[in-house]
């Protein structure tokens, strides 16, 4: 049994979602703004209050875009993927960029 997040960008909205194995266990979407760090970390807070799971029992953070790289939104998704499995452990099983 092994937990994940993954988080899906696109140019209208971002969905978080927390998978254990292959199975979705439950997510949080917020509209796209100008304000993806605060949501995203909103979701993952909300996410483990609501499992009571702690970071370390998530340890790989995922991304799906078909958004440009250069997307703001994308950098901040990244960034946050990059810290978690860094902060988690899991930064060299997927060489920092996130478990695709």
């Amino acid at each position: 049994m092994t937990y994940s997040f993954n988080l899906n960008i696109d140019k209208e909205s971002s969905r978080l979602v927390l998978l254990k194995d292959v199975e979705e266990i439950v997510s949080r979407e917020w509209p796209e703004s100008r304000d993806m760090g605060r949501q995203l970390f909103e979701a993952i807070d909300g996410i483990l209050t609501e499992t009571g799971l702690v970071p370390a029992d998530v340890p790989s953070f995922g991304i799906e875009t078909d958004v440009s790289d250069s997307f703001t939104s994308v950098k901040i998704g990244e960034s946050v993927a990059k810290a978690w499995e860094f902060g988690t452990g899991d930064l060299k099983a997927s060489n920092g960029k996130g478990a695709l």
